[in-house]
């Protein structure tokens, strides 16, 4: 009996937090699900590519149009192959949870160090979403624009955009962008700076 408690245990460590949880189907339902219909599909990533292309200009057939249709696509099928666990070409939000608690086990038995490929395609093209202007800092402008567009208020964005650079006094380049992601994905800690990186104050 002591066994069996001392499995559950184990079992239940790598569950992940309410508050992880909570950041996760943030991240899911405000980038990823765009149509609102509790599953993420290959629609999704259409939808989100050409709202990302029309956010910048970018027109079919145009070099960046055509690399974000590659980089999307990669996305899928790397996502799909971890999280769709049914292979019914959509990933739910238990899908999505369950994926995030395998990836929780796998870093705390050490057997990975690191994001899955598919997260870090991701943070390259979130990153460059936000940095417009190609300049390699995404500035509070950048920051609120490309969020509003997904729903998420000017004012709350800018106050979180001045809470993750600590007023403005960190830029906000690739590789500080890295650490919060980290942060936002990884943390439990309710004042963790990467937990703002959404634009959203509470979740």
């Amino acid at each position: 009996m002591g066994q069996n408690l001392d499995r559950q245990a184990e079992k239940s460590s790598f569950q992940l937090s309410q508050l992880r949880k909570k950041k996760l189907l943030c991240e899911f339902n405000t980038f990823f699900d765009l149509n609102k219909d509790g599953v993420i599909t290959l629609s999704d990533f259409h939808s989100v590519r050409e709202h990302i292309c029309k956010l910048n200009g970018w027109k079919p057939g145009s070099d960046k149009y055509d690399k974000t249709e590659e980089l999307f696509r990669e996305i899928w099928e790397s996502l799909k192959e971890q999280a769709d666990s049914n292979q019914d070409n959509k990933i739910t939000q238990d899908e999505w949870i369950k994926m995030w608690e395998q990836i929780n086990e796998a870093e705390s038995q050490g057997k990975i160090n690191k994001f899955p490929h598919w997260l870090t395609s991701y943070l390259w093209y979130r990153f460059n979403m936000y940095d417009r202007t190609c300049d390699g800092v995404v500035d509070v402008e950048e920051f609120c624009y490309v969020l509003e567009s997904f729903g998420i208020s000017e004012r709350q964005s800018r106050q979180c955009f001045i809470i993750i650079t600590q007023n403005e006094t960190k830029p906000l380049n690739f590789d500080y962008f890295c650490k919060l992601a980290g942060e936002y994905y990884r943390s439990d800690d309710p004042s963790a700076l990467g937990n703002f990186i959404t634009g959203r104050l509470t979740f």
